[in-house]
């Protein structure tokens, strides 16, 4: 089973299959010639799933009571939403085409383009499943590592995705069970969305048990929280940090160790960038004096990985400035003055394979936010304190091709002005892998 994991774990996001020595393993071979090689390679899911929606108390946005809430994915949920769909779980279905030139002075040059898309959004079929280019790319590797340059997934938070059991499942729904796009897996309720970008990466070959990435990535707009209405903060609209005259720095070092008869893995990760406002954005935009030059965005994510025999216990966290609690420097990034907020966060996941292709697992885990003195007492912003997931999953690998999967699990949201929102969901599933 530990060679189908492995091939699980490459081919649930092609644009990571950079990171296994056996991309053979997991890929179809269209043509071969005069050493070009041209594989296609996806994966496709789909989950029958039920969620239900209450609040512990009595929430109001606004003058007018509406009771609506931000979750940890930005979606807005309505107070006793119920819902049962088909739906595409955390990773979007995935169709991908890579291109490997003949191997020259030592150089492997491989382009890549990955279609993703979904099902949700609507039931008619002119609605459904919007199709994006989420890697579009190419790579040069030799004795030295491997750049990469374009479109693909980021280093920051990589770890604590590709580790998590919800990826191969659909974990928080945002909306109700048949909107957005994908799920949100553990999305903002463990960790931070890593996301695919334009970037020009490195990512080094083994040094014994260690290994490390870095790459600089098109800047991000850095979001805030919106508006505000009472309690002394009068109708200030926050404008967002979109002018990055520099790149955003990703970077990670990761090492691999075997304790006895088991393997821990260690990673730490992060990201750096500065964006400043627009300009004419000013105190009365809603940005304070001392935010007028701009937003430092830094975080940092760690975590560790022990498997022994059929275990595995996985532990990661992360703490954050002017990044936001959800996708990266999304929503929450800022308060309604401009200023940088803080947020932390992580989870805990243990998992058993009883053999023959059965495995069972558990996580909890969340994201919290520091609620910055301009936010205090506003009512226009119905934004989360904090939001936890428990979730449980039991999946079987039918054969190397195909998985089912069945899952259930609640979300808890609380809120700076007081009071809760809680999420149950449950279903089944199934991927298949070529």
């Amino acid at each position: 089973m530990k060679n189908f994991s492995k091939k699980l774990a490459v081919a649930a996001i092609p644009a990571v299959m950079a990171l296994s020595a056996s991309q053979a393993d997991s890929k179809i071979l269209l043509m071969s010639q005069e050493g070009w090689e041209v594989s296609f390679d996806g994966a496709a899911n789909a989950f029958l799933m039920k969620q239900s929606s209450s609040t512990t108390a009595d929430i109001t946005a606004g003058a007018n009571g509406i009771t609506t809430f931000e979750t940890a994915g930005g979606a807005v949920i309505v107070q006793g939403t119920d819902g049962i769909g088909v739906v595409t779980g955390l990773l979007p279905n995935v169709w991908g085409m890579s291109l490997k030139a003949p191997t020259a002075n030592g150089l492997d040059v491989t382009a890549r383009i990955g279609f993703y898309t979904h099902m949700q959004g609507n039931q008619e079929a002119f609605g459904n499943g919007l199709i994006n280019l989420r890697e579009t790319n190419f790579s040069v590797a030799g004795s030295f590592g491997t750049v990469t340059i374009g479109r693909s997934i980021g280093i920051a938070h990589q770890n604590a995705i590709l580790n998590d059991m919800l990826l191969f499942g659909v974990g928080a729904i945002t909306g109700g069970a048949d909107q957005s796009n994908t799920s949100l897996g553990r999305i903002g309720l463990g960790y931070l969305y890593t996301d695919f970008h334009p970037q020009i990466s490195y990512a080094s070959p083994a040094f014994g048990p260690l290994s490390f990435k870095v790459g600089i990535f098109d800047p991000s707009d850095v979001v805030s929280s919106g508006t505000a209405t009472s309690s002394g903060v009068a109708s200030l609209s926050s404008p967002d940090a979109t002018e990055g005259d520099t790149p955003r720095v990703e970077a990670s070092v990761n090492a691999t160790l075997p304790v006895g008869d088991a393997t821990v893995a260690l990673w730490v990760d992060g990201s750096y960038q500065y964006a400043e406002f627009a300009s004419g954005a000013g105190p009365g935009q809603g940005v304070s004096g001392d935010a007028l030059e701009g937003v430092e965005s830094a975080e940092v994510a760690f975590g560790t990985k022990l498997s022994y025999q059929g275990f595995a216990i996985v532990a990661s966290g992360f703490k954050a400035h002017g990044v936001g609690t959800r996708g990266r420097h999304g929503a929450g990034a800022l308060d309604i003055a401009g200023k940088a907020k803080h947020s932390y966060g992580g989870y805990l996941q243990g998992t058993y394979d009883f053999g023959q292709g059965t495995n069972i697992g558990y996580s909890f885990g969340g994201n919290y936010s520091l609620q910055n003195g301009a936010d205090l007492g506003t009512t226009a912003v119905a934004e989360t304190n904090g939001q936890t997931l428990h979730s449980g999953m039991l999946w079987h690998n039918v054969t190397d091709n195909f998985r089912v999967i069945a899952e259930g699990g609640y979300t808890e949201h609380s809120f700076h002005m007081g009071g809760a929102l809680d999420d149950t969901f449950g279903g089944v599933g199934a991927f298949f892998f070529w």
